[in-house]
């Protein structure tokens, strides 16, 4: 997901958010199916037009594979330029962390991040971490690269596609598509989302993976403010 623009931010800079939804992917993979998830976050903007930024968020999560409700708290900082009005252009370091999890210091992992965005319709991304892990696998590089678009559409509706290529060549031997479709709706500050992901992965990853990977509906709501 990219992050929110500046543009979306309160006078004063901040912009806040509390989620819910019926479950949690990233990149194809499901972090959250046992249980709903219920989200916060906070990023402050100081200039609307651009610049410096920074943000933190936390997302309760349940798998199949630990009986306990853990959370994920991610911390990012990054800059925004703005590019003949309708372009922008973000540099992003981000780190997560897992709590209340069994091995979460081993799925905890740093990433920066290269994003683009047109008139909030076409947005692109690279990403790479120096630290990943998967399963018992050492920690090591990964990469993703992902575009993805918006249409506006009548009555506060947006349809919304994306797709993605997940590079785990260091970890599992190989990388694995993802991708999603669906729509949001937005009425004032409420943002309510419908989508559908899928992944498309060779059979050494299904064999590691296996449910892990995400073929499923999700629902979410966004209050901002």
């Amino acid at each position: 997901m990219l992050v929110p623009q500046a543009a979306s931010a309160a006078p004063n800079g901040w912009l806040f958010e509390v989620s819910g939804a019926t479950g949690a992917t990233t990149r194809g993979i499901v972090e959250s199916d046992k249980t709903p998830t219920v989200g916060i976050g906070a990023s402050w903007y100081p200039d609307p037009g651009g610049g410096f930024f920074i943000g933190a968020s936390a997302l309760t999560m349940r798998s199949t594979h630990f009986p306990e409700e853990g959370a994920k708290i991610v911390a990012d900082a990054g800059y925004t330029w703005r590019v003949h009005g309708d372009w922008t252009v973000q540099t992003i370091v981000s780190r997560y962390q897992f709590e209340h999890m069994p091995f979460a210091a081993r799925m905890g992992y740093a990433e920066v991040a290269l994003r683009g965005g047109w008139r909030d319709t076409v947005f692109a991304s690279v990403t790479a971490s120096p630290d990943t892990a998967f399963g018992p696998s050492p920690k090591s590089r990964a990469f993703s690269y992902d575009i993805a678009g918006r249409l506006p559409l009548a009555h506060g509706f947006s349809a919304t596609a994306g797709i993605g290529y997940y590079d785990l060549r260091a970890q599992l031997g190989s990388g694995f598509v993802y991708g999603d479709a669906g729509l949001t709706y937005e009425y004032g500050s409420i943002q309510c989302d419908l989508w559908y992901i899928g992944t498309r992965a060779p059979t050494q990853i299904q064999a590691r993976m296996g449910s892990l990977l995400a073929h499923r509906w999700i629902a979410d709501v966004i209050w901002h403010f």
